[in-house]
Parts: C-alpha cells; structure tokens; sequence
C-alpha cells in the first residue's frame, strides 16, 4: 500500500495557500505575508499556519481576534481549495503505473478532511484514489502516525507492507512514528538538507521516482 502526503507531494498546492493567506491579511489590514515564508509555515495544520503567518506580519495576539482570522481563513480556503493548484509533473504518470499494478493508493493530510478530498478529486477525480483521509477532531494530526494506524487497519495491511511519501519533517517524523519505510520528496516545500535530517529511509528528487519503489 502507498499513502501520500498531499501539499507538497502529490500537489503544488502553495500559490492557493498563499493566495488566501493574503486575501485573509488584506481582510484585516495586515501586511502581505511571502511566499516562501507560507512555505516555511505549512505543514502542521491551518492553526499552525495562520499563527506562524499572524506573529510574522506582527498582528496582535489577542486570541479572540486570531480565532477570527483563523475561521475568516478557513471559510476562504475550504470555499474554493482548488484555485491556483496543480499536481506535480509527472504524478498522475507514476500514480496510473502503480495503480495498473493493482497496488493501494492513499493520501493522508493536515489539511482538513473535507478540504483534502475536494482537492484530490478535484485534481484526480472521484474514486482515484482508494481512500483520502485528511485531518480529524478524533486523532491527532501528524507527526503523529494514528492518521497512518487508521489506513492500516481500514485496508488489512501489515505495517511492513506500506510505503509513505512525504515532503516535510513532519511527515519524516510521522512515517518513522508508525514504523514504515518513509520517502522525502525533494521537490516540495522543504530543501532535501531538512529531509535528510528526518532520517528517511529513502530521498527522491522526480515525481516519476515514485513508480519503481516498492516493497519487497
């Protein structure tokens, strides 16, 4: 069984991010935050994402008001997810092959469920994917692996049997918390530098990589 990461991995999904990052900060008259500093800041979730972002353009810290800004964030984004989003080149190519070969494809995210599956079906289109679990009030997000433990035990396999590709240290430290062989992707939001500090059991720099790992 394979489970992907999503932002970062299967999608190039930090223009949309970005572009509602600021639509958010322009809503309160804060400063546009960059790019690469969005890049920095996703990975753990929209909570993470938006304090990271409020304390970098100095917003003041009252909860009440960051919770605003938060869920003024979430609606954006959960309203259209799709907007300036592509799937990395090469992807769908890697993904049919290993489809064809009968082999299990899930994703599992951050980002909220609901969210997640509209990005992947929009992308991919209904059913492409065996199952697509974003993040949940019942588990904890990742780096802890119970999102990965719930796959498991949906599909019957064993932990010996699953290959998780990611692209941050979270998702290093997610795949090594469950115990199954973990692969950084270089091309997303983190430099190979910070994956290797992940210890993964594998790097890849090409999304067509994908297509020739498999499990013994």
């Amino acid at each position: 069984m394979y489970i992907f990461d999503i932002d970062g991995t299967l999608l190039n999904t930090i223009d949309s991010i970005n572009y509602h990052i600021n639509k958010t900060m322009k809503k309160y008259d804060l400063d546009p935050v960059p790019k690469e500093k969005v890049r920095e800041f996703v990975g753990n979730g929209p909570v993470v994402l938006i304090e990271k972002s409020l304390d970098y353009v100095k917003a003041d810290s009252d909860p009440v008001y960051r919770k605003e800004i938060l869920d003024f964030y979430n609606k954006s984004y959960d309203d259209d997810p799709s907007y300036l989003l592509k799937a990395y080149d090469g992807i769908k190519e890697s993904l049919d092959i290993i489809k064809q070969r009968g082999e299990i494809i899930t994703c599992f995210s951050n980002k909220p469920d609901s969210t997640s599956n509209k990005v992947i079906t929009e992308v991919f289109g209904e059913g492409y994917f065996d199952y697509i679990l974003g993040y949940k009030e019942s588990y904890e997000r990742k780096p802890s692996p119970e999102g990965i433990i719930i796959i498991r035990e949906r599909f019957g396999v064993d932990f010996s049997d699953i290959i998780y590709f990611g692209d941050s240290e979270v998702d290093m430290k997610c795949g090594k918390n469950a115990g199954i062989f973990t692969v950084g992707c270089s091309w997303g939001f983190r430099s190979r530098d910070i994956l290797e500090k992940g210890n993964p059991d594998l790097i890849i720099d090409d999304p067509r990589e994908i297509k020739d790992i498999r499990r013994a």
